[in-house]
C-alpha cells in the first residue's frame, strides 16, 4: 500500500476516534467537577480570551479573573496551549469550546504517541495500538475530564515525543536529536513539574547508560549538547520572567511534599474498576503489568520498557518510602513532584508500549479478513473501555437538577460545591467563586501563607478589593484592561493608598496619566502617594523588550527545526533523480 495513503488512513482513524472520545461528554453541553484544578485553568483561558478580544496577544497578569488581583499566574505557569481554546471561544460557546479543545488534544496525543512508537519500532500496527491505549488510559481521562488537571493533561501529550527523542540521542540515531529538543520544549510550554520528572528520568537513564558502557561516543555528546542548546533557545522566553519577576520578589509557590500517597491495594482496586482515576492503571494495563514479562523475557530492549513500567508503578504508590524521604533534609527537594501519582503517566506509557507489542504479535497470526475482524474487535474493546472510564464523569453530567446547577456565589471565599454543574447560561457564575487550588499561587509570601486563604487576612483583603487609605479600609472597584487595572479614587487630603493589586518588578504605575513611583506594602501590593482630589491610578504590567526578542528567537528556531527536514528531503529527492 502507498505510504501516503496509509498515513491518510491512520489520520482519518485518529480523527474518528477523537470525535468518539469527545462525543460522549460534549453532547451533554454541560461541565462539572470544579472542586480541583478546573477553576484555575478555566480562569486563565477566560483571561486570555478577554485580552485577545481587546487586541492584546500576551497575557501576563490576571485583571479580569482571579478576583482582579493582578496575580502573575500567566508569568510562571505555561499558557501556550490554552490559546487554541481561547480562540475557539470566538466561534463557540464556552462549553463547546472546551470540548472541541479536548478533542483536539486527544487527536494530538494519538498522533504524537503514534509517531514516537513508529520511530521506535518501525511497526505501524504496533504504533496505532500504542497510540490508542496510551491515549485512553484512565489517568489521562482523569486529567482531562474528571479533575481538569489540564497542565499535566497537555504535558501527557508530548511525553512520548520527548522520551523517543532521548532514546534516539542515547541509543538510537543521534541525528534525530531535534525530537528531544522539541519534545522538551513542548513539555515546558505545558507543565513545569512534568519537565522536572522527565529530566529526572533522563538523568537516571543516562547514568545507567554510562554504567553499562562508559564509552559514550563523541557524536552522541554533540547531539546531546545540541538538544540542550536548542531547548534553551525554544524556552528562554518563558524562563525569562523567572529572572525578572520571580527571583526578585519573594513569591509563594505550590508547596513541596508527597501528598495523596496511595497503597498498592488502592492501585489494584482502582485499576479493576477502570474509572478515570489517579490511583490506578486501568484493567488492561494492570493485566499487562502482571503478565507482560512473558512476552518480553527474551528481548532486552522490550524487557527494559517493562521493568521501567514496574518501577514507575512502585513510585506511584507508598511502596516507595516517601514518608522517610520527607524527613531527610537533603532529599526534600524531591518533593517538588508534589503528588507521586504523577508517575502514572510513565507507568501507563511503558505498559501501553508492552501491550502494543503483544497485540502486534497476535495480529501477525491472522491474514486478510480475519486480521480486519481482529482489529475491529480490539478497537471495539478499547472504545468500550473508554466509555467505562468515563462513568464517574458522565454520572456527574447526567444527574443534573435545579440544586446541582451552579448559582452565583454570595460568599467571596466560597468554592464551587461538589457536583455543581455549569452550562453556557451560568458559565460566568463560576468566576464569582474562589479558585480552590491556585488562587494565590505566585502571591508575595507575606500574603501567601501556604495558600491558606481562610486564615490569612492579607490575602482576604486583596480578594475583597480592599484598599487602605492611610490605614483606613475602603472597597474599590477596578476597571479591567489587558494586563492593567485602573482605579479612580477621590481624596479630601493627600494620602498613602495601598491598592489590592499584587506587586511585581515589571509593573508600572501612572497617576492621572503621569508615571508615578510606588512602594510595596506589608501585604505585598502596590502602594502609592496620592494628592488631594480625583486620582486615576493605572497599574500596568510592562514586559521588557528582551522577552519579545527571546520569543521571536523561539519562533525562528521552531521555523528552522520544522523546515530543515523538508529541505533535506527535497535535496535527497533531487540527488536521486540525477
Amino acid at each position: 500500500m502507498n505510504r501516503s495513503k496509509r498515513n491518510i488512513e491512520i489520520l482519518i482513524l485518529f480523527c474518528c476516534l477523537s470525535f468518539f472520545f469527545t462525543f460522549w461528554v460534549a453532547r451533554t453541553q454541560l461541565l462539572s467537577g470544579f472542586t480541583s484544578d478546573g477553576s484555575f485553568h478555566f480562569s486563565r483561558v477566560e483571561e486570555i480570551y478577554q485580552n485577545l478580544r481587546s487586541g492584546q496577544l500576551f497575557t501576563f497578569i490576571a485583571t479580569h479573573t482571579f478576583h482582579n488581583s493582578g496575580v502573575g499566574s500567566f508569568l510562571f505557569y505555561p499558557t501556550v496551549f490554552l490559546y487554541p481554546w481561547a480562540l475557539l471561544r470566538f466561534v463557540f460557546d464556552p462549553i463547546m469550546a472546551f470540548y472541541i479543545w479536548y478533542g483536539l488534544f486527544m487527536f494530538l496525543t494519538l498522533s504524537c504517541a503514534y509517531y514516537a512508537m513508529y520511530g521506535f519500532s518501525r511497526d505501524r500496527l504496533r504504533a496505532v495500538m500504542f497510540a490508542l491505549f496510551y491515549t485512553i488510559s484512565v489517568y489521562h481521562v482523569y486529567l482531562g475530564l474528571r479533575n481538569y488537571v489540564l497542565g499535566e493533561f497537555i504535558a501527557y501529550t508530548f511525553v512520548p515525543l520527548a522520551l523517543y527523542g532521548f532514546y534516539e540521542v542515547i541509543w538510537g540515531d543521534q541525528r534525530k536529536w531535534p525530537f528531544l529538543a522539541g519534545g522538551m520544549a513542548l513539555l515546558t510550554y505545558s507543565h513545569m513539574i512534568s519537565v522536572v520528572i522527565a529530566v529526572g528520568l533522563f538523568t537516571c537513564l543516562f547514568l545507567c547508560r554510562l554504567v553499562v558502557d562508559r564509552h559514550f561516543p563523541k557524536g552522541r555528546w554533540i547531539a546531546l549538547l545540541k538538544s540542550v542548546t536548542v531547548t534553551f533557545l525554544l524556552t528562554a522566553w518563558f524562563i525569562y520572567p523567572f529572572g525578572t519577576d520571580f527571583i526578585k520578589m519573594r513569591l509563594g509557590t505550590p508547596s513541596f511534599g508527597f501528598a495523596f500517597l496511595y497503597s498498592m491495594q488502592d492501585l489494584w482496586q482502582a485499576s479493576l474498576e477502570n474509572y478515570a482515576t489517579n490511583r490506578g492503571l486501568g484493567i488492561v494495563l494492570l493485566a499487562v503489568a502482571l503478565g507482560g514479562w512473558y512476552f518480553v523475557r527474551r528481548d532486552k530492549r522490550e524487557l527494559s520498557l517493562y521493568i521501567l513500567g514496574l518501577i514507575f508503578i512502585v513510585l506511584s504508590t507508598n511502596l516507595f518510602p516517601y514518608t522517610e524521604i520527607a524527613r531527610i533534609k537533603l532529599l526534600r527537594i524531591l518533593g517538588v513532584i508534589q503528588f507521586p501519582y504523577r508517575f502514572t503517566t510513565y507507568s501507563s506509557l511503558f505498559m501501553a508500549a508492552i501491550l502494543s507489542l503483544i497485540l502486534a504479535r497476535i495480529f501477525r497470526h491472522f491474514q486478510g479478513k480475519a486480521k480486519v475482524l481482529v482489529g475491529l474487535f480490539v478497537l471495539s474493546i478499547a472504545m468500550c473501555l473508554y466509555v467505562q472510564t468515563l462513568t464517574p464523569v458522565l454520572e456527574r453530567l447526567y444527574n443534573v437538577s435545579a440544586t446541582t446547577r451552579l448559582k452565583k456565589a454570595t460568599d467571596k471565599f466560597a468554592i464551587p460545591s461538589e457536583g455543581a454543574v455549569i452550562d453556557k447560561g451560568n458559565y460566568y457564575d463560576l468566576y464569582t467563586y474562589r479558585i480552590p487550588y491556585g488562587e494565590t499561587d505566585y502571591y508575595p509570601k507575606v500574603a501567601f501563607d501556604g495558600n491558606m486563604i481562610e486564615t490569612n487576612p492579607k490575602t482576604q483583603s486583596i480578594l475583597l478589593h480592599q484598599a487602605y487609605i492611610d490605614h483606613k479600609t475602603v472597597v474599590v472597584s477596578p476597571r479591567s484592561q489587558a494586563n492593567a487595572l485602573e482605579y479612580q479614587i477621590k481624596l479630601k487630603n493627600a494620602a498613602t493608598v495601598d491598592l489590592p493589586v499584587v506587586a511585581y518588578s515589571s509593573e508600572k504605575v501612572s497617576v492621572n496619566g503621569q508615571t508615578s513611583a510606588y512602594t510595596i506594602s506589608e501585604r505585598g501590593t502596590i502602594q502609592v502617594n496620592l494628592e488631594r482630589g480625583v486620582n486615576k491610578i493605572t497599574v500596568r504590567f510592562e514586559m521588557k523588550k528582551t522577552y519579545y526578542v527571546l520569543f521571536g528567537l523561539a519562533v525562528l528556531t521552531w521555523f528552522v527545526l520544522l523546515v530543515t527536514p523538508f529541505i533535506k528531503l527535497k535535496k535527497v529527492s533531487r540527488d536521486s533523480n540525477l
